[in-house]
């Protein structure tokens, strides 16, 4: 051992817990499988274009 002491910046993933270290997925705040998994479900939630959602078809038949 040469004596030598450095640091690691580390955080935990807000999706699993696991620890990060690597300096984009602490960045990101997610490691590159929870990044990944966390977009799909981002996207999986977001609205078609176009689509109504009941509250929006209720607003519509009120107004008329």
């Amino acid at each position: 051992m040469s004596g030598e002491i450095f640091m690691v910046r580390a955080c935990r993933c807000k999706r699993c817990g696991r620890l990060l270290t690597s300096t984009e997925a602490v960045e990101r705040g997610y490691g590159c499988q929870c990044a990944a998994k966390a977009k799909t479900e981002e996207q999986a939630q977001a609205p078609i274009p176009g689509q109504m959602n009941i509250m929006d078809y209720l607003n519509d038949e009120t107004e008329e």
